[in-house]
């Protein structure tokens, strides 16, 4: 998975406050857009932080945990 909704996410949060507030406050409307997967729905749903840096760190370690590592092409 390449998670381009899930970037997108914190791309909008930097440069919109008002997106960020109600990102951060949990409004579930505000994810609509970004057609997530249901796996992407959750882990963002399950995300508690209080700043953008804090999200998009806990979503990072989301991606990384959820994601096959790809060497030079290769999909392990």
């Amino acid at each position: 998975m390449a998670h381009e909704a899930l970037q997108a996410i914190v791309g909008t949060a930097i440069v919109d406050s008002t997106f960020r507030r109600n990102l951060l406050n949990r409004s579930p409307e505000v994810l609509r857009p970004f057609g997530l997967t249901p796996e992407e729905s959750a882990a963002v749903e399950h995300i508690r932080a209080q700043t953008i840096e804090g999200f998009a760190r806990e979503l990072h370690g989301w991606i990384t945990r959820n994601t096959t590592p790809v060497v030079r092409g290769i999909s392990y």
